[in-house]
């Protein structure tokens, strides 16, 4: 009783690691969602390209400071490839989500782009060959009827919604592709080559479709820009301070948070369906990210993480 009562003490302190965890994942969470908001917003008026150009060109810009400090060689790599193929999983993850937002309300499109652990565990199965449990094998299916919930494709699959789970596979591809970079890239160098190779992959379909925005509108970029920045520092943070196990199943807050906001800003509440197909989904990916990260822990300690959107 004295241990049980002492680590809850513990985890009353808020200078207890894991409590400093959740609340860094928490604030990260809220600023990226304030992130997709802004993009929601300002995609009523402008080109899906157009918008995710000025997000990573304003991202980008925020990492200039970094790189005067670091110079050339703080961004000299043996592996360009894989920085450009990380960069076109997590771009392309990015860009599947913003064509979403266009048809989808904010939540249904944040929770099936947050269905990257169901796909993570099919392609790890089907083109790793992993060994997967049966605890994880039966989340898997459960997580997969919350999506069915969610898209309902009685008439056929929503162009929103097909876009959303696209972006939760490249989600998938793009985690793989990080946690290869990170055996021999700091987070610094990887964050910023996504950006600028992100960056110019998306000048030429912007340059395409552009329509030069408003004041107002620029102003909106540039907020999407930092969040996205302050976001990811933020989680970040919160994994170098707690443990995995449990920071990693808070990151799921995010599909709540983004019901509020659309309800909030946009007007948006997801049908009854939609709603029961949030909670199972939030369920059954944060006990198979659980897991995951269980297993990770009794091996090595995680990596720092890295944003891919």
């Amino acid at each position: 009783m004295r241990l049980g009562a002492s680590r809850l003490k513990a985890w009353g302190d808020a200078k207890h690691p894991n409590v400093r965890g959740v609340l860094w994942c928490l604030v990260g969470g809220f600023v990226l969602t304030l992130m997709f908001a802004a993009v929601k917003h300002v995609l009523a008026d402008l080109p899906p390209f157009v918008v995710g150009l000025f997000r990573t060109f304003f991202a980008l810009l925020l990492l200039l400071p970094w790189l005067a400090s670091v110079g050339i060689e703080g961004i000299k790599t043996k592996r360009p490839f894989d920085h450009f193929l990380r960069t076109v999983t997590g771009i392309g993850s990015f860009v599947c989500l913003v064509f979403s937002l266009q048809t989808l309300i904010l939540s249904d499109s944040i929770v099936l782009s947050f269905s990257y652990p169901l796909w993570s565990i099919v392609i790890a199965a089907l083109f790793m060959g992993e060994r997967v449990r049966i605890r994880r094998t039966i989340a898997t299916v459960v997580g997969f009827v919350g999506v069915m919930l969610i898209v309902k494709p009685q008439g056929g699959l929503e162009p929103g919604a097909a876009f959303a789970m696209a972006s939760a596979v490249l989600t998938t591809l793009a985690l793989f592709n990080v946690k290869r970079l990170t055996s021999t890239e700091p987070p610094q160098r990887i964050v910023f080559y996504f950006f600028f190779i992100g960056t110019l992959l998306l000048l030429p379909p912007a340059i395409w479709t552009w329509q030069t925005p408003t004041l107002e509108q620029f102003g909106w970029l540039a907020a999407s820009g930092v969040c996205g920045v302050i976001g990811q520092s933020c989680l970040t943070r919160a994994y170098r301070a707690g443990d995995m196990t449990v920071i990693q199943p808070m990151d799921f807050m995010r599909m709540p948070m983004a019901a509020g906001m659309g309800f909030l800003l946009f007007g948006e509440v997801p049908d009854a369906l939609a709603a029961l197909g949030t909670l199972v989904v939030m369920a059954a990916s944060a006990y198979i990210v659980y897991r995951a990260s269980r297993l990770r822990a009794r091996t090595a300690p995680p990596p720092a993480d890295l944003a891919v959107e």
